[in-house]
């Protein structure tokens, strides 16, 4: 491992045990390797030499969600997640990437044609192979026991995405840029809609970026610092060209990548560092656009009748927790719906997705976001908005295993209809 930059890294953690007290992990694994004060100890002895057992250290940096509590918390302010990227992007270039990652973050999510394909042969696929589940939150498929996922569920895949949906000359130039993201396209090309046509209810002119690469994060995380690079440099060239005012991301784990993580893949003497530093500052996430340009003014009062605080606001670990903006989507929730939106309960509690940690350990996962949908449920929530994409795939799953009355949406989802039902 790379020493000289993690031990200023970890020096700074006094193991005074903090981390414990918040990690959403912990009381799944009860034991010290599962946090971070852990971690970085297996991280000091690896750098030292002390310790060189480095698949062992591979598999202890890999169990972590990546949420961001633990470091939050710190009172030293230790960099717990820059430690932990850092120390799996070395392991990988020393030990290798399996070989479905170099095939996903390789192949398939830095090119535009490469998600096409794979959203068509899953959609075909699932129809074929899976059983139908129908929930509030739309039609899903559950994994048979056979396929060794102990009874995941994935959402219908639609015909058509979301980009695939926009005529040829709609979109093309303006002065705010809709950064739609891989699963907002994809996956759920409802939301990419409902955040498309909310946006243009600025008067501003909206662009959408498209046949744009990953934004790279999960590429990143997984410690294939090659494959994110490559994300990262034709989307900084891309926006750059394009040279909006503002970006516009309905996802905030796109949006941390762009505010936080990409310019730790470009040093400053990368030619592509400024234009990075340039496109970071115009990024923003979808409930703060809304509030800034008054586009929930010309909304009218909501309905009444509605059941007071049937619906809540689940706090995205990457958008509230670290990057702060957990009080924007609750205020444009409030202004959409009016009495039908209630602090929900548990709000802040992770839902467990953590990326590829939903496929490295699916039952803990499960069992994570099993009980952060259950409290929801039990508060009185039925419907659960919030503005992250894997936070909804794992809580739409989640619910789908445990009430699938239970309806989980992005926030764009509930302005649109707001603003057509009115």
């Amino acid at each position: 491992m790379r020493r000289e930059d993690l031990a200023a890294l970890t020096a700074a953690c006094a193991k005074c045990g903090t981390c414990r007290t918040v990690c959403t992990l912990y009381p799944e694994r009860k034991a010290e390797i599962a946090v971070a004060r852990g971690k970085v100890v297996l991280v000091e002895a690896a750098a030292s030499g002390l310790d060189g057992d480095a698949e062992a250290l591979q598999e202890a940096l890999s169990d972590c969600l990546l949420c961001g509590r633990c470091e939050r918390a710190c009172p030293n302010q230790v960099a717990v997640e820059e430690i932990v990227m850092k120390g799996r992007g070395d392991l990988a270039e020393e030990l290798g990437i399996p070989a479905w990652k170099q095939v996903v973050f390789g192949k398939v999510m830095p090119s535009a044609g490469g998600k096409e394909a794979a959203r068509a042969a899953a959609a075909a696929s699932q129809k074929l192979f899976l059983r139908k589940v129908p929930t509030e939150s739309g039609l899903h498929y559950r994994f048979p026991s056979a396929f060794g996922q102990s009874g995941r569920t994935v959402p219908a895949l639609s015909g058509e995405s979301f980009l695939g949906s926009l005529p040829r000359g709609e979109a093309v130039r303006g002065e705010v840029l809709l950064f739609v993201g891989c699963v907002f396209d994809h996956v759920f090309p409802q939301v990419g809609r409902a955040a498309y046509e909310t946006l243009r209810l600025s008067g501003k002119g909206i662009a959408v970026l498209r046949d744009a690469p990953c934004c790279g994060l999960p590429a990143l995380v997984s410690g294939d610092r090659p494959s994110a690079l490559r994300c990262v440099e034709e989307n900084v060239r891309r926006l750059s060209e394009a040279s909006p005012e503002r970006i516009v991301f309905p996802c905030g784990s796109c949006l941390v990548m762009f505010r936080r993580n990409m310019l730790s893949l470009l040093p400053k003497e990368h030619p592509l560092y400024g234009d990075a530093v340039r496109v970071a500052d115009r990024c923003e996430d979808y409930a703060s656009f809304l509030l800034e340009t008054g586009v929930l003014s010309r909304l009218p009062a909501p309905r009444e009748g509605e059941r007071p605080g049937r619906i809540g606001y689940h706090d995205p670990c990457h958008l509230s927790g670290t990057l702060g903006r957990g009080g924007e989507g609750r205020e444009v929730l409030r202004r959409a719906v009016g009495d039908s939106f209630g602090e929900m309960k548990g709000a802040d509690l992770c839902c467990g997705y953590g990326g590829t940690f939903n496929i490295r350990d699916y039952p803990t996962s499960a069992k994570i976001g099993q009980n952060k949908v259950s409290v929801a449920a039990e508060g009185g929530t039925a419907v659960i908005a919030t503005a992250c994409s894997g936070c909804i795939l794992q809580m739409r799953d989640m619910a789908a295993r445990t009430d699938p009355s239970l309806r989980v949406v992005h926030i764009a989802e509930l302005v649109f209809q707001a603003f057509s039902s009115r």
